[in-house]
């Protein structure tokens, strides 16, 4: 079993106290990640958030994802209450490469009226017995999922980055969660919830960049309930879209069913995660066997369509697919990888001449000739991150090399001589088109933080260049639309984790 260290975590919660078991939720924030001085039982608070006129007694639905090693027996896991442990269902959903469990299915019941705190133990075996689950969709306000569950579950951020839910980041969030710093001019998860989705969905673009990840990622940051809200609701609205099966899969959103920028598993396998709707999985698995059916992943000048945020979405729909599907895992990995060896060989090939190794982005054909986008190159880096923490070994450690190489190309190329980013690079650096919105200041410093991090923490060009894109996205950062929302709260915001910082400070 892996035990992680994990810092104090602050989780405001109102009324009950779970004083049966020794943790308070009530009055005071301070409820936190907590493991006994033997390191083997794990104390985690869940805050309880009715939705809309939920009743009194609920069945309460809910997934608990696990870091690597941490357990291994589903047995294992037991709920308390202010009355002490309560009768649960758990179920294991998906599981690790090493076969530790990777998140797990619980249901119990409570009167919420009475209750707005659970804790979850792992480590010791369950004595209060087995509930009999209901189906999912029995606790939701819907059916379908468009309206969320009746009774929301809020997990502490520090849990959910320990178990590297939205992806591996090298640290947790601060206690209590944390601010979005410079982000938070732009990640405005509130301005730009389902509500002003729904409003916009008629337009493809609006469905941009998986938005259910992006408000996911804000919640594992900050804690806050709201992008959870919505990042449910529109992860069961981009599933209940989808038809067909397998190849003949075709997704909902308007005029994009060959479009494989629109090809999403990530937004899904979190809400599985967190949920275990089998719905999400099986939609997962649809959605990346469509991908591989649209997508070369190898670049020929001239001869094939090739972007980076085709190549990243790609990638993206077969990691996630590998790790909610214990069945077809290794048949989506095998896609993960040949991906990747693609990927690197184009950049490392071109652009022809090009003579530096260090410092490469992914140079393809262009407008302009052979070209490569910066923001657009954030998601591929978020795709080699997850890729790398997925397949592990010299696999993992190639991967990581190619973002320390895209990093290092950005901060030496990446700005303006005024110290603007560039919304678009010649491959080789020597020229570009700046961003004439302020709508890319965050995604270039976040591949620098990454590669800074890969790096060893050693060279701290990279840390100046990422400090001074964050300084110019506090002073002029700028979402003017969904879609511009949508790219820049993807990703970026976990920047101060690879820096090692708190986000916000």
């Amino acid at each position: 079993m892996k035990h992680v260290s994990l810092c104090p975590l602050t989780l405001t919660v109102a009324g009950g106290a779970l004083a049966a078991h020794g943790v308070a939720l009530a009055d005071a924030p301070g409820a936190a990640v907590d493991r006994d001085e033997s390191g083997g039982v794990v104390s985690i608070p869940v805050s309880l958030v009715p939705q809309g006129e939920a009743g009194d007694t609920q069945r309460v639905h809910f997934g608990v994802p696990m870091p690597e090693g941490e357990l291994d027996d589903p047995a294992e896991v037991r709920v308390f209450d202010e009355r002490g442990e309560l009768p649960a269902h758990v179920r294991p959903i998906a599981w690790h490469a090493d076969a530790s469990l990777r998140s797990v299915e619980i249901q119990v019941e409570v009167d919420i009226a009475e209750t707005n705190g659970l804790e979850i133990e792992l480590g010791v075996p369950a004595t209060a017995g087995a509930l009999d689950p209901v189906p999912v969709e029995d606790t939701l306000v819907s059916a379908d999922g468009a309206e969320g569950p009746r009774v929301l579950a809020v997990l502490p951020p520090e849990w959910l980055m320990e178990s590297e839910l939205v992806g591996p980041v090298p640290s947790a969030p601060p206690a209590g969660g944390a601010s979005l710093g410079a982000w938070a001019g732009v990640c405005d998860a509130d301005r730009y919830d389902t509500g002003h989705f729904s409003s916009t969905r008629g337009n493809r673009g609006a469905w941009l960049y998986d938005r259910p990840t992006a408000l996911f990622r804000l919640h594992a940051i900050t804690g806050d309930a709201s992008p959870l809200r919505s990042a449910y609701r529109e992860a069961h609205i981009y599933r209940r879209e989808i038809s067909g099966q397998g190849q003949s899969t075709r997704i909902g959103v308007p005029t994009a069913q060959d479009d494989l920028k629109y090809h999403y598993t990530q937004g899904m396998a979190v809400a599985y995660l967190l949920t275990g709707d089998e719905r999400f999985r099986e939609r997962v698995e649809d959605v990346a066997t469509r991908a591989a059916s649209l997508w070369n992943p190898h670049y020929t000048p001239g001869g094939s369509f090739w972007t980076e945020r085709h190549a990243a979405f790609g990638l993206l729909a077969y990691v996630w697919a590998a790790r909610v599907s214990h069945e077809r895992r290794d048949e989506f990995l095998v896609l993960a990888d040949e991906a990747v060896d693609a990927y690197l060989d184009t950049q490392m090939t071109y652009p022809s001449g090009y003579s530096s190794e260090d410092a490469r982005c992914f140079a393809h054909g262009g407008s302009g000739g052979q070209e490569c986008s910066p923001w657009l190159s954030a998601i591929l880096a978020d795709g080699l991150e997850e890729y790398a923490a997925e397949r592990g070994g010299a696999r993992a450690e190639r991967a990581r090399e190619s973002i320390v190489r895209l990093g290092r190309f950005f901060a030496r190329f990446g700005e303006d001589p005024s110290g603007k980013p560039y919304y678009r690079l010649s491959g080789d650096g020597s020229s570009g088109d700046i961003d004439p919105d302020d709508q890319h200041w965050g995604e270039m410093p976040y591949v620098i933080a990454m590669a800074y991090h890969h790096d060893g923490r050693r060279d701290e060009t990279l840390k100046e260049a990422a400090e001074a894109f964050i300084a110019g996205l506090d002073a002029r950062g700028n979402a003017p639309h969904i879609r511009s929302f949508n790219w820049q709260c993807r990703s970026a915001p976990l920047t101060p984790l690879y820096l090692g910082e708190a986000a916000g400070g």
